[in-house]
């Protein structure tokens, strides 16, 4: 069964859809990660006279660190689409887009522990030889999963309703 769309509408539906970075959660990331490398750097100094231990609460810091880093340049990258996602497929930051027909498998990986999230990630499987597997971090996108996955039902078939799993 048709729905009937304006032309305005259906205009609308075949433009692509660009996904950009969350700036809450980004901030919030940016928070969350300075506490965590100020606490764990406050540890490191304390663990200095304690032996070796030091190396590892040492590792948590830089860790910790890194994540500071990829939440403030991903501040600076808020004017580019992370995602584009459209009738010809998908779009990554990297240029690289793969069709519709080029994919085997689709999926958002949202993970957690106990309520806590550990990974969002989209993950796409091809049937092109390079890449074969297609993987991004997704945690501060301003898109859910059920969003994410309405969007590609929505492009990849054509504009209709949504294909049923």
């Amino acid at each position: 069964m048709e729905i009937y769309r304006s032309p305005q509408s259906r205009k609308q539906a075949e433009q692509p859809r660009a996904i950009y970075y969350s700036r809450a959660r980004l901030i919030a990331g940016v928070v969350i990660w300075t506490l965590g490398t100020v606490f764990f750097g406050a540890l490191t100094w304390k663990s200095l006279p304690q032996g070796n231990i030091w190396i590892f609460v040492a590792l948590i810091t830089l860790a910790s660190a890194w994540m500071f880093f990829n939440c403030v340049t991903a501040l600076g990258k808020l004017d580019k689409p992370v995602l584009l996602i459209g009738r010809d497929g998908i779009r990554f930051p990297d240029g690289v887009l793969i069709a519709w027909g080029d994919m085997e498998e689709n999926l958002y990986v949202d993970q957690s522990y106990m309520g806590l999230p550990v990974i969002k990630m989209v993950q796409i499987k091809t049937t092109l030889a390079k890449p074969r597997v297609k993987k991004m971090r997704v945690s501060a996108l301003a898109m859910n999963s059920d969003e994410y996955m309405a969007l590609c039902d929505s492009y990849s078939q054509g504009g209709g309703a949504a294909a049923t799993r």
